[in-house]
């Protein structure tokens, strides 16, 4: 059986949608477990109604904890042989759990691919199955970003562990290598089968998160370096890891325009720290970066010249706000 772990907190406008979507699963041997986060809005109410309707729906009540304390409730409460993580505010394709049932006859952890749905655009996202040993299929998933997220995968209960509830970011990947240290292995659905939705132009942080953004992307980055030591013998020569660790960082960079709580003169600051900082500096040297928008900004940023890489973050910000105002006139 699988057991479907879906966090809940203040989602009652997409919460059946969710729901409905895991009950159509063409695998129905499975049960789906609604952590309600302490939600302060209907999500309670609805949680109730379903599992009054479906014996496969149990719903967990507990008080405000954040998403890694509910899918940490989850799993405590699981039954199942294996698990899966889905959001609230996601939906899943009707043949995800099947398929990624059947993948895991190959492996421990079975990923597939999913669809973006973002400033009006479904963007798919589909990792190559291609021949080739675990390390190099590490790197592949790990630079392509499938392995920072635990809601494309499948896992096997006996050997997951639990969520970092102390971190506000990176603890999904964390978790995920913590479980690939006890598994055999990946193998891959090269199919879109979930569908991840983020509303959002830009993704303005909270002054906490603000704070911890990079030294919490510095230690994911250090234990990703360690594990693909530990699986290989050797380090990764080919920058694909230190690419992961500098594109967090000018996500941020990318996302300063779009945030009201700092002022120009702060927003140039971050950028300024995170140019004289030395162990991105030193990943920075060897970064396999491949979109046009990261290599630009990194190569100002990387001579400290800030301001020309804020005024090209500016630059991008406006197109993706004109971009999603085309995309508002053409479902008009």
């Amino acid at each position: 059986m699988i057991s479907v772990i879906v966090p809940v907190y203040k989602s009652e406008k997409t919460l059946a949608r969710c729901v409905k979507s895991l009950q159509g699963q063409t695998e129905t041997d499975l049960e789906i477990l609604l952590v309600d986060d302490g939600s302060p809005d209907d999500c309670p109410r609805i949680c109730d109604d379903f599992a009054g309707r479906d014996k496969r729906i149990r719903v967990i009540h507990k008080e405000n904890g954040g998403v890694s304390s509910a899918r940490n409730a989850g799993i405590r409460s699981a039954r199942g042989e294996y698990l899966l993580f889905a959001d609230s505010d996601d939906f899943a394709d009707a043949h995800l759990a099947e398929r990624l049932l059947r993948e895991m006859e190959a492996g421990d952890l079975a990923v597939c691919g999913f669809h973006h749905h973002y400033v009006g655009r479904d963007v798919l996202k589909v990792p190559e199955d291609v021949p080739e040993t675990q390390g190099e299929r590490f790197l592949r998933l790990y630079g392509q970003g499938y392995l920072n997220m635990p809601w494309n995968k499948l896992f096997r209960r006996e050997l997951a562990g639990t969520f970092d509830e102390s971190l506000s970011l990176g603890e999904d990947l964390l978790f995920n290598l913590d479980y690939l240290r006890r598994s055999a292995g990946i193998s891959v659905v090269s199919d879109a089968l979930y569908h991840y939705i983020q509303e959002d132009g830009g993704n303005t942080l909270s002054s906490r998160k603000r704070q911890d953004k990079l030294s919490l992307a510095k230690l994911v980055w250090r234990e990703a370096g360690r594990f693909y030591r530990e699986l290989t013998g050797h380090g990764d020569e080919s920058g694909i890891i230190n690419a992961r660790l500098v594109q967090e960082v000018l996500d941020y960079a990318e996302s300063l325009p779009f945030d009201r709580e700092l002022s120009y003169r702060e927003k140039l600051a971050q950028l300024k720290e995170y140019s004289r900082d030395e162990e991105l500096r030193q990943a920075g040297r060897n970064a396999a970066l491949r979109q046009a928008d990261y290599r630009l900004i990194h190569f100002f940023m990387y001579r400290g010249q800030v301001r020309t890489a804020y005024l090209l973050c500016v630059l991008r910000a406006q197109a993706v706000r004109l971009l999603r105002a085309v995309r508002g006139r053409e479902k008009v």
